[in-house]
């Protein structure tokens, strides 16, 4: 008897990881409804990511793990993360009196602060269900885990971003941060929220295109292939090397004699490894470094030399980067949704050199050339910064895992809200009328006197008059209501001397390492 196929309706589900970090193969042709459109598994990875995008998932009962991770260095967000984790695991659901099982950041574990060992004497279940993550699981385990919720802005997201550097679960972003602009669930109504997620017809996710970064070493040796049986490693090694090996051979066309003489003899004994891959959400920057001359470096689209670059710097950004150092540099602003890869240069030394969208089939490489006097520099998502010699260079492609991030409304209203209440975008006042008649001044006299007593400026967009973005006091207020039957343990004193131990500590390099 044949085995009937699951619907791929039935997998498309917030829990599933192979959903979520979907690539081209995961969608079968076998698993579609026949009414539905869905991406043949021959498609390309953007059209599934783009009907991925539009579905509405739904929670299964059966999911129990959530991730909450917290702004580091903010010691108000202790507070609120101990009260979400509490909320968590002792709201019933689903018909359990303990639904989840809820980790924190490891940190947290001995802070006085947080005070795990007071939940634990209130109710031994915490103890069970209260448990503390640290990146090494993140890195081994990411489909432990069904659901993450971050407190804090964007740099919160970018972390959990690189936590997560193969598949990622659904992001919930609740924002207590600075910019918020990935944050768009207020702190005030997240219950709500999240009773909605669990229990509502569904939500919406954006599946955020990430990409993935690969530095090649150049070494000046002939590379092993006298092995029958060759890694993908070394394969990939002598497929990069074979393609360099072109490219030097055409660059020395471009040069002087004394200077094409000396490559020559170089390229034969010319070898490239992968030295470290990063997935990253916002964008790969290649600059000069310290020095203070600018840097030159080679930018090829797949098997084309697009231009030789003269500047301080280029950024290679995703749609979701194009709001961060790419925006600042001239880039265009690129909605989510929108499957394309951002070069934007940073300072060049021409008029001509314009900001760029290229399309996400196409493998970008940055080459520090031979002839460069000076290194490069390279930063993931402003991490891991490394050193770029001449020979060595980055291959950049659409990474096959993209982060999903929990929609408030839906993709598009949530990406002009944010650009509207955090950036400013297109913000003025509105143009006058040439003719003001007495009505219109006394009216404006009015109006004035009210915005002196702390009305809002009427002559604003009526979108930038959202309650939405809480004060801290609303925040303090809404804390302190969430407390009210633990007064007697949180009314301890803090100091100035206390504050940096009250807060998420960073995970520094070392012990990462040590993990």
């Amino acid at each position: 008897m044949q085995q009937q196929q699951p619907d791929v309706h039935d997998t498309l589900d917030v829990n599933s990881a192979a959903t979520v970090s979907a690539t081209a193969n995961q969608v079968k042709t076998q698993q579609r409804r026949a009414t539905a459109h869905i991406p043949n598994h021959d498609d390309h990875i953007p059209d599934v990511l783009n009907y991925l995008s539009k579905a509405r998932v739904k929670w299964r009962h059966n999911s129990d793990t959530i991730l909450i991770v917290t702004k580091a260095k903010d010691h108000r967000l202790l507070r609120y993360t101990r009260c979400l984790a509490e909320w968590l695991i002792a709201t019933p659901r689903f018909g359990k009196q303990h639904p989840f099982t809820v980790y924190v950041d490891g940190h947290l574990q001995d802070a006085k602060s947080f005070q795990y060992q007071k939940l634990c004497e209130k109710d031994p279940i915490f103890k069970e269900k209260l448990k503390f993550w640290t990146p090494r699981l993140c890195h081994e385990n990411p489909s432990l885990f069904h659901l993450i919720i971050t407190l804090g802005g964007d740099g919160t997201v970018l972390f959990t971003s690189w936590l997560f550097q193969t598949v990622v679960p659904p992001v919930m972003s609740i924002h207590l941060g600075s910019l918020n602009f990935l944050a768009p669930f207020p702190y005030t109504s997240h219950r709500e929220a999240l009773d909605e997620l669990f229990e509502g017809e569904g939500f919406r996710n954006t599946v955020r295109m990430r990409l993935s970064c690969t530095v090649y070493r150049h070494q000046a040796d002939k590379p092993d292939t006298s092995h029958e049986s060759v890694s993908e490693e070394k394969r990939t090694s002598v497929m990069e090397t074979a393609w360099m090996k072109k490219q030097l051979l055409h660059e020395a066309k471009r040069i002087s004699e004394a200077e094409r003489q000396c490559l020559k003899k170089a390229i034969p004994c010319y070898t490239t490894v992968p030295f470290e891959t990063y997935e990253v959400l916002n964008e790969l920057v290649v600059d000069r470094g310290p020095s203070s001359y600018m840097s030159v470096l080679e930018l090829f689209g797949d098997e084309r030399h697009l231009t030789t670059v003269q500047a301080d710097g280029l950024v290679i950004a995703t749609p979701t980067g194009s709001t961060a150092y790419s925006l600042s540099a001239h880039g265009s602003l690129t909605h989510p949704d929108i499957r394309a890869i951002l070069v934007t240069p940073i300072c060049p030394h021409t008029l001509s050199f314009r900001p760029m969208l290229l399309p996400e089939t196409m493998s970008i490489r940055v080459v520090v050339p031979f002839g460069s006097s000076r290194p490069a520099y390279c930063s993931f998502d402003g991490r891991n910064r490394v050193e770029l010699k001449p020979g060595d260079h980055i291959k950049i492609a659409m990474s096959p895992y993209p982060l999903p991030t929990v929609c408030r409304t839906e993709s598009s209203n949530d990406w002009f809200s944010s650009l509207q209440s955090s950036l400013q975008w297109n913000v003025r006042q509105r143009q006058k009328s040439y003719v003001i008649v007495e009505s219109d001044r006394q009216e404006g006299k009015a109006g004035d006197h009210e915005r002196q007593e702390g009305e809002p400026n009427s002559g604003l967009f009526a979108c930038l008059q959202s309650d939405d973005k809480p004060s801290l006091a609303s925040l303090e207020q809404t804390s302190g209501e969430e407390e009210e039957e633990e007064e007697d343990d949180d009314n301890q004193t803090v100091t100035a001397d206390d504050e940096e131990e009250l807060g998420v500590p960073i995970w520094t390099d070392e012990e990462i390492r040590n993990w």
